[in-house]
C-alpha cells in the first residue's frame, strides 16, 4: 500500500488593522494569536516600569517527513507535526530597548528560544500558552532593560553607536498567501533512499554512511502590534548522502552529496544521485591512502563546482561579510570579552573595493526561478514582516555598496532591508540572509579554460604544483562521528586555525595539480586559510554561471551559542538552516592562498577489526 502525506494550510485571516478580512475566514489559531496580542498590548504593565511598546507573535506550523537509511536498511521513517511559537516583547522605546544586552551572569531565559504550541485547534489552549509566554517575556524584558541601563552607566558607548536606535520602524504589511499542498509518495521515497544507501555496501573501506530524505512543509504565521499579519508557506526538500572513514593513521575523513529543492520532484533523479554517490564514495576511499599535506603552500588555488558557492558563503554570508550586525552591550566578566568577540563586517569597507572591477553581487530574493528551476531561497516577505526590494546591490564594480539587514539598526544600516529570513529544520533559527544571491563577473574565461589559467599562474610563480578545490563541507551539513565521541567534536570547535588565521572550512575534495602535465592527485590533512583582501581583489572568475542551493546558520539566541546548535545538529544527524540560492560563476581562481597541514586536537584510533563487508 502506498502512503501519501501532504499539508494544506488554511491561511486567510485578519489581525488588528486588517478589517477587510472577514471574521469567518480566520483560522482559529490566528484568531487566538490576534486576540491575545491585542489583550496584552492594552493591559500588560507593571507599576514603575515601562509597558511594552511592541509585541509580535510568530508561529511555525511544520509538517516534517524524514527517511534515513544505512547500507540499504531503513533506520528512521518519521512523520511529525509540530507547532513552535516565539514571542517578542519590547519595552522602553525604539531608541532603547532591552535587546542587544548580555548580563554578567550570562543567564538564558525561555523566551530566548522557540516554545512548543498545542497542535490542537483549541482557542483557549493556544491563548493560554501565548499568555504565559508573553508574561514571561515581559518580566524578563523589564529586568533586562534595568540591567542594561545600569551597564550603560558604567561603560562608554562606542562613538559610532551613540546615535543608533535599538529598533527600526517598519510599515505594517498584510500578506495572505493561498494554501499549499506538497504530495509525497512515502513508500517510493523509502525505496529510493534504501537503494541509494545500499550503494555504499560496495565500499567496505567506508566505516559509516547515511542517505536521508527530508521534506518540510511549513506555514509561517506572524502578527505584531503595528498591524502586520503574515501567512506564508515555506517548503524545503533535502536529499543528503554523507559518509565517513579513517586513514591508516586514524585521520577522520568525510564527504557528502547534498541537494535542496522546493519540492521533491525538483531533486535530481535517482540515476544522477547514484552517479554522484559513487563518485563521492570512490574519492573518499582514495583519500584513505592519499598523500598528506606536509609543507606550507602559498600560491594560486582554483575553486570548482560546489566549492564556488561555499567559498562565497564562507566569505560574505556572515557577520564578517555582507550582514549588518551589532555587538550587544555586555556586563560583568562578559564586558571584558566584548572586544575579542566582536567581528567586524564589511560596513567599514562601504565604497571601497573588496573584489575585482566588474564584479557585482546582488540580493534578488523575489527571483523564484533560474534556468527553469525553482529557488528554495526565494521569498517575498521576511520573518519580521518586511518586504525586501526585488534587488539590493551589495557589491558594485568590486566596491561594497550596502549590507543586508533586519530591524536591528547598526552604524551602517538604520532600517531593515527585509532580509531577516526564515530558518527551516531542527534547531534552525531565523537569521539574516540574501534569499537569492546573484554573483556576476563582467567578463572572464569559460570555466573549462580555468585549469590552464591555474597552471599558467603556478608556472609564473615558479611552482611545481597548484591546487584545485571541488568540495567544501557546508556548516549546516551534519557530519558522521567516527568514534561517536562528542568530546572530539567539541574539541574541534575550539580550533581556530592559529593566531590571526581562520580556516576556510573542511575541504573534502582537494587535488594537487602537477604543473608539468596537469595530472591531479587527491590530498588529505589539508587546511586552507581564508584569503586576504588583496588576494580577493585580484581573483579571476568564469563568465558562465550556475545555481546552487544551500542553507546557512540562523542567528544564535545568545553570542557563542551557535556552536552548540551545530554540535546538536551533528549528533541528531539532521540538516536545516536558512535556505539560500546562489547564482555564481562555475569557476573562481584566487592567486594568493595559504594552504598547510591540518591541525587536529584528537585523532581517534581506527577500528581494530575490519568491516564485515570486507570479508
Amino acid at each position: 500500500m502506498r502512503i501519501f502525506i501532504s499539508i494544506t494550510a488554511v491561511i486567510l485571516f485578519g489581525v488588528l488593522t486588517a478589517d477587510s478580512v472577514a471574521q469567518q475566514q480566520e483560522p482559529l489559531v490566528i484568531r487566538a494569536m490576534k486576540d491575545e496580542l491585542h489583550r496584552n498590548i492594552e493591559r500588560l504593565s507593571l507599576e514603575g516600569v515601562s509597558a511594552p511598546f511592541f509585541i509580535s507573535y510568530t508561529v511555525k506550523d511544520v509538517h516534517n517527513l524524514q527517511i534515513r537509511s544505512t547500507f540499504g536498511a531503513l533506520t528512521v521513517v518519521d512523520t511529525t507535526h509540530r507547532r513552535m511559537h516565539d514571542v517578542r516583547v519590547l519595552v522602553g522605546d525604539h531608541a532603547q530597548t532591552q535587546e542587544h544586552f548580555v548580563g554578567g551572569d550570562f543567564s538564558l531565559s525561555f523566551d530566548d528560544f522557540s516554545q512548543t504550541l498545542t497542535l490542537e485547534d483549541d482557542y483557549d489552549a493556544i491563548r493560554r500558552e501565548l499568555w504565559l509566554s508573553t508574561d514571561r517575556a515581559y518580566k524578563n524584558a523589564t529586568e533586562a532593560l534595568e540591567k542594561k541601563r545600569a551597564a550603560l552607566r558604567q561603560q562608554q558607548v562606542p562613538e559610532d553607536y551613540k546615535d543608533v536606535a535599538d529598533f527600526a520602524n517598519a510599515d505594517p504589511v498584510v500578506s495572505i498567501s493561498p494554501p499549499v499542498t506538497t504530495p509525497c509518495d512515502v513508500t517510493a521515497a523509502e525505496d529510493r533512499v534504501k537503494r541509494l544507501s545500499a550503494l555504499f555496501a560496495s565500499y567496505p573501506q567506508i566505516h559509516d554512511s547515511r542517505v536521508q530524505f527530508s521534506l518540510q512543509d511549513m506555514m509561517l504565521y506572524f502578527v505584531n502590534s503595528e498591524g502586520t499579519v503574515i501567512a506564508e508557506p515555506r517548503r524545503l526538500a533535502v536529499l543528503l548522502a554523507v559518509a565517513a572513514t579513517q586513514a591508516e593513521n586514524g585521520e577522520p575523513l568525510t564527504d557528502f552529496v547534498v541537494h535542496y529543492a522546493v519540492v521533491p520532484s525538483e531533486l535530481p533523479d535517482e540515476e544522477t544521485l547514484a552517479d554522484e554517490i559513487h563518485q563521492m564514495a570512490a574519492a573518499l576511499v582514495d583519500r584513505r591512502s592519499a598523500p598528506v599535506m606536509e609543507d606550507t603552500y602559498t600560491g594560486p588555488v582554483l575553486f570548482l563546482d560546489q566549492a564556488v558557492p561555499e567559498l562565497f558563503t564562507r566569505l560574505y554570508l556572515g557577520k564578517e561579510g555582507l550582514f549588518a550586525s551589532r555587538m550587544p552591550i555586555m556586563a560583568g566578566p562578559m564586558a571584558m570579552m566584548a572586544a575579542q568577540m566582536q567581528k567586524r563586517n564589511l560596513g567599514d569597507k562601504l565604497g571601497k573595493r573588496v573584489l575585482p572591477k566588474g564584479c557585482t553581487i546582488r540580493s534578488v530574493p523575489t527571483t523564484a526561478e533560474f534556468d527553469g528551476r525553482q529557488l528554495p531561497g526565494a521569498y517575498t516577505i521576511d520573518a519580521e514582516g518586511v518586504r525586501p526590494s526585488d534587488e539590493l546591490l551589495l557589491v558594485e564594480n568590486g566596491r561594497v555598496a550596502s549590507l543586508l539587514s533586519n530591524r536591528t539598526p547598526t552604524p551602517h544600516s538604520i532600517a531593515s532591508t527585509g532580509h531577516q529570513c526564515i530558518g527551516i529544520g531542527m534547531a534552525s533559527t531565523n537569521g539574516i540572509g540574501p534569499g537569492v544571491l546573484d554573483i556576476q563577473m563582467q567578463e572572464g574565461p569559460d570555466a573549462s579554460e580555468m585549469k590552464e589559467l591555474l597552471i599558467e599562474y603556478a608556472r609564473d610563480e615558479g611552482l611545481d604544483y597548484a591546487y584545485i578545490v571541488r568540495r567544501i563541507l557546508p556548516a549546516t551539513v551534519p557530519e558522521l562521528s567516527i568514534d561517536d565521541d562528542l568530546t572530539t567534536r567539541i574539541s574541534m570547535f575550539g580550533m581556530s586555525g592559529g593566531a590571526g588565521a581562520e580556516p576556510l572550512g573542511q575541504l573534502t575534495r582537494m587535488y594537487r595539480v602537477d604543473v608539468s602535465d596537469g595530472s591531479e592527485t587527491l590530498v588529505r590533512s589539508v587546511e586552507m586559510l581564508k584569503p586576504g583582501s588583496s588576494a580577493l581583489r585580484r581573483l579571476e572568475a568564469s563568465s558562465d554561471r550556475d545555481v546552487w542551493n544551500t542553507t546557512i546558520d540562523g542567528e544564535s539566541p545568545v553570542p557563542g551559542f551557535g556552536a552548540f546548535i551545530s554540535i546538536g545538529r551533528s549528533v541528531a544527524g539532521v540538516s536545516g538552516g536558512v535556505p539560500v540560492s546562489i547564482i555564481a560563476p562555475k569557476a573562481v581562481l584566487i592567486e594568493d592562498m595559504e594552504v598547510r597541514q591540518e591541525k587536529r586536537p584528537i585523532t581517534p584510533r581506527p577500528p581494530i577489526v575490519a568491516s564485515p563487508l570486507a570479508d
